[in-house]
């Protein structure tokens, strides 16, 4: 077969081939393009010959190109590169290049020929996995979660980058562990639940879902509390339809957690408040109907009594939306007085008062407040404010860096012993005063009345 009979060939074989077809000499200039070249640019041929085809390509992709096919002109290796190539309408789309050197006897590079695919649907889809991976990254990043994927067979989860980070985990990529490794993370507590949820989720006949709230011991030693959902993916093997994988996301919940106990809290206490105000009125009354005159005399004196316990609720009301800071600070003797108001009988000296002048700061009224509503509760129901008998004194001093407070009733109901249970109120107290006060809290039940030593940092009181 002589030359020219091959170039017919290789004419008649370029022309019915769907991709772009060409062939140049071995300085790179083109020689051939075929019809395809010329439909899909709408550019007559000669404009490809020599360095023409440059004026078809992205003006962004032409020096990577020029580059790569001088490189392989230089070196007599492969061609293949991605590019954009403008379309008769005057668009771009993407084609992948791939051309082959021809070699004489001797090993003489006499010509390329190569071939342009378009690819511009993969590039689109490509384009589109990108974006909405980084979509679903900024999505993660923008809730604070993990990604994790459980291999039932394996018993491997795999956590990704955002996981890694919120267990304090120093890796990046995806990190591997062993579910009994993972199980080791988890507070010893919490452990049977997250297994028994996982089961649940990928037995048969379940829908998959699998939701689970925990603790778990950071590297560090302290606790978080994180909350895990996701989904089994299920395989049919054999008729059997059964669990092979489970995936979903990871949060930190720990701030939300607390907010939750905190809400709990205060709406038991809340409740326990609201039945203490009913007991103090319930009292408040029977003790006005013993003193009063007349009807008259009771209303005046129940009235100001009322108006006195409203005013104690003020001061030891929680501080709306959890704010802190609100309101000026208060003299220590002030919120005593206008706690223990509404339990001072006319024309008797029941509760004595004395100390020297502390401030109170605004961010710790209400949880003293509290304390003393609770001590002055249960002297009306219990103790030395239920009779007429009955005296409390309440003596404060500075003592270094701390007030030494007393709190001493006497001529109430004999005490036998000490009660038994310990109700919300004692509770509430005693978290208060230790807690939120950094200060002791001390109860002796003496016969005659209780007596309640408190002490409190200056400085916890006053902030």
């Amino acid at each position: 077969m002589d030359f020219k009979e091959t170039e017919t060939q290789f004419a008649v074989l370029a022309e019915s081939l769907p991709q772009l077809v060409w062939s140049s000499r071995p300085d790179g200039s083109v020689d051939y393009v075929n019809r395809r070249w010329r439909e899909f640019t709408g550019l007559p041929g000669e404009h490809f010959l020599g360095s023409g085809w440059e004026i078809a390509i992205h003006p962004d992709d032409l020096p990577q190109v020029r580059e790569h096919w001088q490189r392989s002109l230089e070196t007599g290796q492969a061609y293949e590169w991605e590019y954009r190539v403008r379309t008769a309408a005057g668009g771009y789309e993407w084609f992948l290049s791939r051309a082959i050197p021809i070699q004489d006897l001797s090993g003489k590079i006499t010509r390329w020929f190569g071939t342009s695919t378009n690819i511009n649907a993969q590039k689109t889809a490509e384009e589109a996995v990108r974006m909405l991976e980084n979509q679903y990254r900024i999505a993660l990043e923008a809730a604070d979660l993990g990604t994790w994927q459980i291999d039932l067979d394996k018993n491997l989860i795999t956590w990704d980058e955002g996981s890694c980070a919120l267990y304090h985990l120093p890796h990046n990529g995806l990190y591997s562990l062993t579910l009994e490794e993972a199980w080791a993370m988890i507070h010893p507590e919490d452990v049977e639940g997250v297994r028994a949820r996982i089961a649940a989720a990928a037995s048969a006949g379940a829908d998959g879902k699998y939701d689970s709230q925990y603790r778990a011991i950071l590297p560090d030693g302290k606790l978080r509390w994180f909350r895990s959902h996701g989904q089994a993916l299920y395989t049919e093997e054999g008729g059997t339809h059964r669990a092979v994988s489970l995936y979903g996301v990871v949060s930190d919940i720990t701030e939300r957690h607390a907010l939750e106990e905190a809400q709990k809290l205060l709406t038991r206490e809340l409740n326990h408040r609201v039945k203490n105000l009913f007991a103090i009125a319930n009292g408040m009354v029977s003790m006005t109907a013993r003193t009063a005159k007349d009807p008259k005399d009771m209303a005046n004196a129940l009235r100001g009594r009322l108006s006195a316990l409203s005013r104690a609720h003020e001061l030891v009301q929680p501080v709306a939306g959890g704010e802190t800071g609100q309101g000026p600070d208060v003299e220590l003797g002030r919120l005593i007085e206008a706690v223990l108001e509404p339990y001072r009988q006319s024309g008797q000296n029941r509760i004595a008062t004395e100390g020297p002048r502390v401030l109170v700061g605004s961010n710790t009224t209400t949880s003293l407040a509290l304390v003393l509503h609770e001590l002055a509760t249960n002297a009306a129901k219990y103790g030395c404010l239920s009779c007429a008998e009955g005296d409390l004194a309440i003596h404060w001093t500075l003592q270094g860096d701390d007030v030494d407070l007393l709190w001493t009733e006497s001529g109430g109901p004999t005490i036998e012993s000490p009660p038994t249970f310990e109700g919300f109120g004692t509770q509430l107290s005693q978290r208060s005063i230790t807690g939120q006060l950094g200060g002791t809290l001390d109860r002796e039940w003496r016969p005659e009345g209780l007596r309640v030593h408190m002490i409190l940092p200056v400085s916890r009181l006053s902030a």
